[in-house]
């Protein structure tokens, strides 16, 4: 009876140790390092196009850029985000960059903002993608989408999903 008592402890073991392995399998990424010297230029070159403010000598420093699609992002996320955007658009530095896109004018993008309780923020750091330019130029799928960037080569993409989007809009914000 011992015999089977330990058997058993070790099966509970081993089953817990297995559950634990696959369900951290699962977790979701949302970092994506980014590698290939060409798609780094184009990624660039795409986001500097729908900004239309860096600077040229800017455009060499480690820049950051946050596309908000309101009308693709979970709704979650996009509360979030937008919770973020008004409380640290006016501390940010010129080399952060926030696009908001939509399918829609200046008046669909500030509903969005208006069901949260906020007015749309005034920054030169904020642009309003009202045309939906970076999905044409592919910068985001259906959630909210940060690229960073250093001498005119973006290095990572970080697509924020329920799960991480405070850990990484915490981390674009700091």
């Amino acid at each position: 009876m011992q015999l089977l008592n330990k058997y058993l402890a070790v099966l509970f073991m081993l089953a817990l140790v297995l559950w634990g392995c696959y369900s951290k399998s699962n977790i979701e990424v949302s970092e994506f390092p980014i590698s290939d010297a060409v798609e780094q230029s184009a990624l660039f070159d795409k986001l500097v196009r729908l900004t239309k403010v860096i600077p040229l000598p800017n455009q060499n420093d480690s820049l950051a850029f946050l596309i908000l699609p309101v009308h693709a992002s979970c709704p979650f996320c996009r509360k979030k985000t937008i919770d973020k955007i008004v409380k640290n658009i006016s501390s940010m530095d010129d080399h952060h960059f926030v696009i908001i896109s939509a399918n829609g004018g200046r008046r669909t993008i500030l509903g969005y903002f208006s069901e949260q309780n906020y007015g749309l923020p005034e920054s030169k750091s904020l642009q309003l993608d009202s045309t939906n330019e970076a999905y044409s130029y592919k910068l985001y799928s259906d959630k909210p989408t940060m690229y960073y960037s250093y001498q005119k080569k973006v290095y990572k993409k970080v697509e924020a999903v329920p799960h991480t989007v405070r850990k990484d809009l915490a981390h674009f914000f700091r």
